[in-house]
């Protein structure tokens, strides 16, 4: 009787501990387990640029403090939609993330209605990293010293002149056409792979302006190659403190863009929490900070509703400027 039992004793543990371990297993991994494996930034620009600093910057401080590979995946195609629609395909288990931009997440899709992608549905914002202003550059043969010069040449010979972008629906391109409604001149887009790319033919002389992240052109400016006309912040920038703003000329301009992480839609809660928690203390370093500001990028690190909050005003800002700049896809 007593062995009789005991065998349903046992019995009866057995079982509740397959129980346990099968709900366990049914439970999302929790947070002090991510990653266990090697986690891909995927970049939506070509290297040397703005987000490609961050996302190499931020992957191997990651990988030191997680103990696993951090690689950085560089996908300038289309203007960030292949990396964008990459992503919203990936799993959610917060092994995939994105190092994004208002270019795929908030500017093309007011553009353009036909994405393999929905940015609000299948991408979730997870922490900002940085935010950076642009600067108008002229090729040094052009004779422009002044954003001034530049205006009154296009006014006087509409169509002459070509700028370059880092591609069709980019924050950059936005930038230009602002420009061009405000001061109400011509010029022709020739979009690239990327901003450093487009530079590349802004120095060679092939197009003759561009407006571009402060970090790829400086080395530019220093050598004479460009000339800096003026940048696009609310106030001067630090690293060019003699180059006026647009604004002074043209009252309420502003432009610039901003990056952040970016996980699939539905990736569990507590992956998020770990992976935006760890990104906002890294990048909130004074290390981290001097260093992204000596190439233009003004470190954020700010908390996941907070970036999410930015994102949703970003996406009805340029909103408005598609309604009324008449800005369409190209």
């Amino acid at each position: 009787m007593h062995a009789a039992a005991s065998l349903k004793s046992i019995a009866v543990a057995w079982a509740t501990a397959c129980v346990a371990l099968t709900a366990a297993a049914q439970q999302p991994p929790a947070a002090n387990a991510f990653p266990a494996k090697t986690v891909r930034l995927t970049v939506h620009n070509s290297p040397g640029s703005a987000p490609d600093v961050l996302a190499r910057y931020l992957s191997q401080r990651l990988a030191e403090q997680w103990k696993q590979p951090v690689v950085v995946d560089n996908r300038g195609a289309a203007g960030g939609i292949v990396a964008a629609d990459a992503l919203a395909k990936s799993p959610a288990d917060g092994y995939s993330l994105l190092v994004g931009g208002d270019g795929p997440i908030t500017i093309l899709p007011n553009l353009q209605h036909n994405l393999p992608y929905n940015a609000q549905r299948d991408l979730v914002p997870v922490v900002s990293l940085g935010h950076v202003d642009f600067v108008l550059v002229a090729n040094a043969k052009t004779g422009f010293r002044a954003l001034g010069d530049f205006v009154r040449a296009a006014k006087a010979e509409p169509g002459r002149y070509s700028y370059a972008s880092a591609g069709n629906g980019s924050a950059l391109q936005f930038s230009m056409e602002l420009l061009k409604q405000q001061a109400g001149f011509f010029a022709t887009h020739i979009p690239y792979r990327g901003g450093p790319l487009g530079l590349q033919d802004v120095v060679a002389g092939q197009v003759e302006v561009m407006f571009v992240a402060l970090g790829p052109a400086l080395p530019h400016i220093r050598s004479g190659r460009v000339v800096a006309l003026a940048t696009t912040g609310e106030k001067r920038n630090t690293l060019l403190p003699e180059v006026p703003t647009v604004g002074e000329t043209y009252a309420g301009y502003r432009s610039g863009t901003w990056f952040g992480l970016f996980a699939p839609a539905n990736t569990p809660q507590a992956v998020l929490d770990t992976i935006a928690a760890d990104a906002a203390r890294i990048v909130q370093t004074p290390a981290a900070r001097a260093e992204l500001a000596a190439q233009g990028i003004d470190a954020t690190g700010t908390p996941q509703q907070q970036f999410q909050r930015q994102v949703a005003a970003e996406y009805g800002r340029y909103a408005q400027i598609v309604k009324t700049a008449g800005i369409k896809a190209e």
